[in-house]
């Protein structure tokens, strides 16, 4: 990866900072009220809901480890897939006690705390984390963005269903976009600084 690449990890995870400053000390969001109002009556991106449930995510995990097991022996791949998913899942708990942002007023069925969410913070981790080690095994630009966009895209819809359902506000889902991809940035970085990773080809 370059190393704008890297920079932009360091970017979003201070964006995720500003916004956790104002719900920490709970300061007007504009936009938060505006969406949540207008987003419920926007059934065809509940559908992206699934894409952010532990059962979706865990099955792909499960998916993505067994690839790099047995069609790669990337032992190192299999121990960053570990971290990045499981890892940012456990954060994502700690930061909602430590926030402890209560729910959007409305019946969605949840009882822990909102901010930040985990549809969009563990979503876009394993969603690019996948993208990342199926991109390696293309050689075309143009693949890789693809793929990559389409990743974002998914995670993005996964998180923003969420507002749909009125189980988030819009600033939990942007959140955790943000921290979710400073996580990714991070764990690639340390993969990719790993002495005993299997050396790829210059195009990967």
């Amino acid at each position: 990866m370059k190393k704008g690449f890297y920079i932009t990890g360091i970017i979003t995870f201070i964006l995720f900072m500003t916004i956790a400053h104002f719900v920490y000390y709970d300061l007007s969001i504009p936009w938060d009220p505006y969406l949540l109002g207008n987003m419920n009556h926007m059934r065809f991106i509940k559908i992206f809901s699934v894409m952010g449930t532990e059962l979706a995510i865990g099955g792909g995990s499960i998916l993505l480890i067994l690839y790099l097991w047995w069609a790669k022996k990337d032992f190192p791949g299999i121990l960053t897939v570990v971290v990045a998913v499981a890892g940012s899942n456990v954060l994502n708990k700690s930061i909602k006690n430590l926030m402890e942002r209560d729910r959007p007023p409305f019946p969605h069925g949840e009882e822990s705390f909102s901010f930040p969410s985990g549809h969009a913070m563990v979503g876009i981790v394993f969603l690019l984390t996948a993208s990342y080690f199926i991109s390696r095994e293309f050689s075309s630009i143009k693949v890789k963005w693809g793929i990559y966009i389409l990743a974002a895209a998914t995670a993005f819809l996964a998180g923003m269903s969420r507002v749909a359902e009125q189980a988030h506000y819009p600033s939990d889902v942007l959140a955790g976009l943000l921290i979710g991809y400073s996580i990714f940035t991070l764990t690639t970085f340390l993969y990719e600084k790993n002495p005993y990773k299997k050396v790829r080809p210059s195009g990967a």
